[in-house]
């Protein structure tokens, strides 16, 4: 059996919660230290940190994370002094493997996490694989202080919220980078910071995405083994560039830098789906949920696989598994929507999209909802869709995709060319899946030659 562990989030036992970060930074940095070990599954962070706070048995977390060892621990600290408490559990008998103490100064840091991630290899017993005799791990730098920056960068990146915690996380990154000019990892998480803004239409391309591939040309010019720029650089490639070949190729270099990392396995998912290759999607969104099975992004993009595959009984499944894991995420509700249309359930189909639409009033599920009034013939309420959105765009960013949708379903075929051309010209990544929406709505007296020749632009 392969060895496999979940780091469970260390308990912050200080009396100030503002250091929630440090605990939850501790605990994100020793799973990214096991992460890069050859031979050792290690559970993500999303997943993990499901379980802060719980009281269930670490058998069934065990279980639940794919997991045979459990690192759990604690964190507390009174000025510059440090104590940690580590202790690695056997997930089926709850039998302690290995415990420590450490009692440092915070200058230290580095140095402890090091040693925990030593002490762990050893007690699994991980054969480690390569030439050197020795592992050695990575330190993206020695600056206590810009550490500690980037950590609470982390934290409010890891919310995987609005445009607020994004604006938040890039701050503080740039600070710890003022600190550590150097500091290759907080550039990594500025171009992912800016590549969400963009993509869930937070901030337009024009301005986004020349920071993020500034971000992201920093990040490796600084440091060129970092996995997380290659994935940035290549989901840059595959949804802005439409460079599927280049994408492969950073997708490569990402793997061959840190398997074990889960956005890698969900973003190749897209990609293979995006090819037309459902096999291979499958089996990439599988890796995903093995190793975090309760991101509700790898449940989201898992929903995605399964629509492009066109198993939309699969999809809508999945978006209700997604909806039972975080009921207030819009992005289960807005994908079971979408799906009931196509299998022409407009009554649930309404129920579930007016849901994402109430948690996230934005261009994509004012979109959605235009679209299923313009398929069932509510024309009326198709075109009060197309006011709010018209009224948006005023203030947030509604893409021209957004608008051709709506207007396609209502066969307005002329604007919604015009719509999805320009969407074209300005490479606006749900271009991507026109393909899929020709497939599933704009069929019969919808579908228009042109709609048929745009796919064939998109995919040249």
């Amino acid at each position: 059996m392969q060895p496999s562990i979940a780091v469970l989030p260390f308990n912050n036992l200080s009396n100030d919660p503002e250091e929630e970060y440090f605990s939850d930074g501790i605990t994100e940095e020793i799973i990214n230290v096991l992460s890069r070990v050859p031979g050792l599954q290690v559970a993500g962070r999303t997943s993990s940190f499901t379980f802060k706070g719980t009281r269930q048995d670490l058998s069934s977390i065990g279980e639940q994370l794919n997991a045979n060892h459990i690192l759990k621990g604690s964190v507390s600290g009174s000025g510059d002094q440090l104590l940690i408490h580590a202790q690695l559990v056997n997930a089926a008998d709850g039998s302690v493997v290995w415990s420590e103490q450490y009692d440092r100064e915070l200058d230290a840091i580095f140095d402890i996490q090091d040693e925990i991630a030593l002490a762990i290899l050893s007690a699994v017993k991980v054969e480690l694989l390569g030439e050197e005799p020795a592992l050695t791990f990575k330190r993206y730098t020695n600056n206590k202080d810009a550490y500690q920056l980037y950590l609470r960068g982390r934290f409010y990146h890891n919310k995987f919220a609005g445009k607020d915690e994004y604006s938040k996380a890039i701050g503080y990154f740039e600070s710890a980078i003022d600190l550590e000019p150097t500091y290759a990892i907080a550039y990594a998480g500025i171009a992912s910071c800016y590549l969400n803004m963009w993509f869930y239409r937070h901030m337009p391309a024009v301005k986004a995405l020349p920071l993020m591939e500034d971000a992201t040309r920093q990040a490796l010019a600084l440091d060129s083994g970092i996995a997380e720029s290659y994935i940035a650089l290549a989901r840059m490639q595959m949804l802005y560039e439409w460079d599927f070949g280049s994408a492969a190729h950073s997708f490569k270099k990402a793997t061959d830098l840190n398997w074990n990392t889960a956005e890698l396995h969900v973003q190749f998912a897209l990609y293979w789906g995006l090819l037309g290759h459902p096999a291979m999607a499958e089996k990439e969104i599988a890796t995903a949920l093995s190793l975090e099975p309760f991101s509700l992004i790898n449940n989201f993009y898992a929903a995605y696989v399964y629509w492009l595959s066109g198993n939309f009984e699969n999809a809508v499944a999945q978006g209700r598994k997604l909806t039972a894991l975080q009921p207030a995420f819009w992005g289960g509700h807005m994908i079971i929507g979408a799906n009931l249309i196509t299998l022409g359930d407009y009554p649930a189909a309404q129920e579930a999209l007016e849901t994402a639409l109430e948690i996230n009033y934005n261009g994509i599920t004012l979109s959605a909802c235009g679209a299923l009034f313009g398929l069932s013939g509510e024309h009326e309420s198709a075109r009060d869709i197309l006011t709010q959105m018209n009224a948006l765009s005023k203030t947030q960013v509604v893409s021209n995709y957004d608008m051709g949708i709506v207007h396609a379903t209502l066969g307005d075929a002329d604007i919604a060319v015009e719509y999805f051309q320009n969407a074209i010209s300005q490479h606006e990544p749900p271009m991507l899946f026109f393909k899929y929406i020709v497939r599933d709505w704009l069929t019969g007296e919808l579908h228009d030659k042109r709609y048929d020749m745009l796919v064939e632009l998109i995919l040249q």
